[in-house]
């Protein structure tokens, strides 16, 4: 079975020096290997792609056969990295932290231990409330899809 650590090894090198970061990456028992990236103004599929094909061809595929699949994350799946956050600054985010408290509010700014949200008020006219959440605090954490 191909190992997470040598894809994320090879991926490192693949990455680096462009605009693409790497959210997650996982390999199932089929080896099936997913991948998921982005970038600041958003991933293309043309990124996905070139991705795909540079690393398939530094996997062994005749040591041992594998599916890959590049791909951004999707809209409702979970903040995971600092640079999603970073990304996200500006957008109305739901949190759900690790003590049950759930938070829906606009994230204002991030840093390397916390996110700072901008909630509204209980009151009409009222002055929003201005919230730290830790890193280590928080469960989870996804993009408020409005319609």
């Amino acid at each position: 079975m191909i190992e997470k650590e040598t894809v994320e090894a090879h991926l490192g090198g693949i990455l680096e020096g462009t605009e693409i970061f790497l959210i997650d990456v996982r390999v199932d028992s089929n080896n099936r290997i997913l991948v998921h990236l982005d970038k600041t103004e958003g991933i293309s599929i043309d990124d996905c792609v070139r991705v795909s094909r540079v690393l398939e061809g530094k996997l062994d595929r005749d040591r041992e056969d594998f599916a890959l699949e590049v791909s951004s994350p999707g809209l409702d799946a979970p903040l995971k990295v600092p640079e999603q956050y970073k990304k996200s600054v500006g957008k109305m985010v739901s949190v759900q932290c690790n003590d049950g408290s759930k938070f829906l509010g606009v994230l204002k700014d991030t840093n390397s231990d916390r996110i700072l949200l901008e909630l509204p008020s209980g009151k009409k006219g009222g002055e929003p409330e201005q919230r730290q959440v830790a890193f280590n605090e928080i469960k989870s954490t996804r993009i408020h899809i409005q319609f």
